[in-house]
């Protein structure tokens, strides 16, 4: 792949005031998690002990992505989409979120990666 320049936003660069990985009440929006949560099929009903713990998983989960992504970071004052893609393609722990969290390609190499695979999309990613 070709080498690409890093586009760091400065959106949503500022950190939450008091953020801490040991209050009790989640930062995430509950409401939210509930309704992530039941789209699953099988789920009808879901606790607030398990919502609870739904939210306060998936909020210690993404403090513990952002950092090792962090730790890997070209740039440690900032974090890019592309330092998140390359943190999760060379962590195997990470090897799950390939799939949602690819690496970002131009045009043409995705022409490229098309054209060598007959524009089947098998192998593609």
């Amino acid at each position: 792949m070709a080498s690409q320049s890093r586009s760091c936003s400065n959106q949503g660069s500022q950190r939450p005031e008091g953020l801490s990985s040991q209050s009790s009440d989640p930062m995430l929006p509950t409401q939210r998690v509930r309704m992530i949560v039941s789209s699953c099929p099988g789920v009808e009903k879901i606790s607030e002990e398990s919502l609870h713990l739904i939210t306060r998983a998936t909020e210690l989960f993404v403090q513990s992505l952002t950092q090792e992504v962090h730790s890997q970071a070209a740039d440690a004052s900032k974090l890019c989409y592309e330092d998140v893609a390359g943190a999760v393609h060379s962590l195997d722990h990470l090897k799950f979120l390939r799939d949602i969290i690819p690496q970002k390609i131009t045009w043409a190499e995705a022409q490229k990666l098309m054209e060598n695979h007959e524009n089947n999309f098998e192998g593609f990613f």
